[in-house]
């Protein structure tokens, strides 16, 4: 059983689709289909059998996903 990775982009800049599917709790097969249909940051191909997504990149697409609540006093 694969174990959460914290993203820590200070330490490691990538992640690979094994430290994203236990970020999300989903499997790595999900996290291909969303890159698939355009749904997640696309990934960087850093050699010809090496494919990573930047941490930086995640998170500014995880936090794009969060509902925006307009606060009224």
């Amino acid at each position: 059983m694969a174990k959460p990775v914290s993203p820590d982009p200070a330490r490691n800049a990538y992640a690979t689709d094994t430290d994203l599917a236990a970020h999300f709790r989903v499997s790595r097969a999900t996290i291909w289909r969303w890159t698939n249909e355009r749904q997640f940051p696309a990934p960087v191909k850093l050699s010809p059998q090496i494919t990573r997504w930047r941490w930086a990149d995640v998170q500014a697409w995880e936090k794009a996903q969060q509902p925006k609540t307009d606060k009224v006093a």
